[in-house]
């Protein structure tokens, strides 16, 4: 039988550029785990001393605190839905994945993954039965379900003229069993297609069987996938992935410092015209007097000049201001200086986070509109992301010349009531990040 759980091509050479990024993301305990493959060995270092070496590394982390920080820009006011959207879908979306979470939320761990990998998937699912924890009536209702870039381990398409069509997705779980206080974790492949899915699982001894299929009544794969950095159809590189290698060189840096400043910080005892068999023993101490048979012999200590630990603080230093740099660069976009460049800056130059905000707003409206496919809802509405990077802030003078053009005819009142929740200027009432009571 085929193994299920195989990886394709693409997904190896995608997952080989998320190793690091998401081994940062776990800060120092994942580095430390990580060992030699981030913290090499130097050729005439022994075990022990490469040992204590790791074990005093400590990473500065620079990668987690810039992906932080652009995930609470990009989500610093709450995602908007249209004035027209069905009351079913806005109860729907205060719940979105059947685990309390509101869709700000859910939205947001899924951008954090795109932003780490440089995509991420979500699997917009109905279930085929009552869920455990939800009442029957509110389970018949279709749900989100965020897939890890990691997890989605091989994709087939076919493409219809210009447009590629999804034929085949397999999902990697992880699934346990429970026996008293003990837990086993089994693995499982989920296998996607458009009118089936079917579920295999792992035996103990390796091989793969079905334990459960169904029909697929949708006739379509309901994946979306967020793309943060595309290169290709489920396609994308980590969009920090050049800041990643930045934390990276200064991680490996900072613990040869370290090591080094440990070393520099003991001075070594030396001897000229000792002689091991007629001075005996040497013991350093209080009351103790260092003698040798050589008239002009001598002790002393050899201490470091400290001109190698001066360099080495000074590179490190130059590399957390590229770091700090960098993520300026990235957030803001590169700033013409031409008058071009200067008309451009007055209406908010687009950087890659607005980019991938606006990726991320499309992928949200797919999510949307296969709620309302799987839900029989022919107009879903709309979802809007007022986020600070997107908008600048509303001005006075574009309220009142929106109250003008309402206050002439020329549009209507719902209609400056969508303009201004655009803007910012009011919130909707909906709380999306209210769990469902």
């Amino acid at each position: 039988m085929t193994d299920p759980s195989t990886t394709s091509a693409i997904y190896d050479a995608m997952a080989e550029k998320w190793a690091l990024p998401q081994t940062l993301m776990g800060g120092t305990p994942a580095m430390l785990r990580a060992g030699s493959q981030y913290l090499p060995r130097h050729p005439a270092e022994n075990a022990t001393v490469y040992r204590e070496r790791v074990n005093r590394a400590v990473l500065r982390n620079y990668y987690r605190r810039t992906v932080q920080k652009i995930v609470g820009r990009v989500f610093s006011n709450p995602i908007i839905p249209s004035p027209d959207m069905p009351v079913t879908l806005l109860d729907s979306l205060k719940n979105v994945d059947f685990l309390g979470r509101g869709l700000n939320n859910f939205a947001q761990d899924w951008f954090q993954d795109a932003l780490i990998c440089g995509l991420s998937y979500v699997l917009v699912d109905f279930p085929n039965s009552p869920m455990n924890g939800v009442s029957d009536e509110e389970s018949r209702r279709p749900y989100a379900v965020h897939i890890p870039a990691e997890q989605v381990i091989a994709v087939q398409w076919e493409s219809n003229g210009s447009i590629p069509r999804l034929s085949q997705v397999r999902i990697r779980e992880q699934c346990r069993d429970y026996n008293g206080f003990g837990e086993e974790s089994r693995s499982r492949v989920r296998v996607l297609e458009p009118n089936s899915w079917t579920l295999y699982q792992e035996s103990d001894k390796g091989a793969w069987h079905i334990v459960d299929e169904g029909v697929n009544s949708l006739g379509e794969i309901p994946l979306v996938t967020l793309y943060a950095n595309r290169t290709g159809f489920m396609q994308a590189t980590p969009p920090l992935e050049d800041l990643a290698y930045l934390n990276l060189e200064h991680y490996q840096i900072r613990s040869d410092q370290r090591n080094a400043l440990n070393v520099a910080s003991f001075p070594i005892l030396a001897a000229s015209g000792y002689d091991p068999e007629i001075d005996g023993p040497i013991e350093v101490g209080p009351n103790k007097v260092l003698t040798t048979s050589d008239t002009d012999g001598k002790y002393y200590y050899v201490e470091s000049s400290g001109a190698a630990l001066e360099a080495g603080s000074r590179e490190l230093a130059n590399l957390e201001k590229a770091i700090h740099l960098f993520g300026l660069q990235f957030e803001n976009g590169s700033r013409n200086e031409t008058a071009t460049g200067r008309m451009l800056d007055a209406a908010d130059v687009m950087s890659p986070v607005v980019a991938m905000t606006m990726e991320l707003e499309n992928s949200l409206n797919s999510m949307l509109a296969l709620f309302a496919k799987w839900g029989g809802i022919d107009d879903a509405g709309t979802l809007k992301i007022q986020s600070t990077i997107t908008e600048s802030s509303p001005s006075s003078n574009n309220v009142t010349d929106l109250l003008s053009l309402w206050q002439a005819g020329a549009i209507t009142q719902k209609e400056l009531h969508n303009e201004i929740t655009s803007r910012g200027v009011i919130s909707d009432s909906l709380a999306f990040n209210a769990s469902a009571d």
